[in-house]
């Protein structure tokens, strides 16, 4: 069919990390599960400055990135990329703020192709792999985290340093 049936279930995921990053350069890897056709998942730093979620399902690309400028070097910082497959919309929740858009556009949030099949990359997860910094936290969750359990999480604070950001 068309619509894929049961093959779309509309589900999301989420990915959720704790992370330092030196710098800001563009096409530092945080994660990654793309096989070698590109298909699966990768957690990136952007040429403006920002975390962009990149997803491939073997017939299209997308990506979406959290707001310029609330990432700083240095800085730890607590970044969930949001995918609801139900609406198919992505956000950000970064240091306990959902992202808006600020000025940089209009909403915070973007719709992705309605056709996406799912994460599914490589068997392998690699992390931070190619990174000016380090990552001191990960969750990979089956499911689109609401954004309050994401700022929730953020206020748990980073596990790695057993404490409040």
């Amino acid at each position: 069919r068309a619509d894929y049936g049961s093959k779309d279930l509309r589900r999301g995921f989420t990915v959720e990390t704790w992370l330092r990053l030196k710098s800001l350069a563009p096409d530092q890897v945080v994660l990654d599960n793309r096989t070698p056709a590109w298909q699966g998942f990768c957690l990136q730093t952007s040429s403006r400055g920002t975390l962009e979620l990149v997803r491939n399902d073997g017939r299209s690309e997308s990506r979406w990135d959290c707001d310029p400028g609330v990432l700083q070097p240095g800085k730890l910082h607590h970044v969930a990329a949001i995918v609801d497959g139900g609406p198919k919309v992505i956000t950000f929740v970064v240091d306990g703020a959902l992202n808006d858009g600020g000025s940089f556009r209009q909403f915070g949030w973007g719709r992705f192709n309605p056709n996406y099949r799912g994460p599914a990359g490589d068997a392998t997860l690699r992390v931070g792999g190619r990174l000016d910094g380090e990552v001191l936290g990960l969750r990979l969750y089956g499911r689109a985290l609401r954004t309050s359990e994401a700022i929730g999480n953020f206020r748990h604070g980073c596990p790695a340093t057993k404490g409040a950001p």
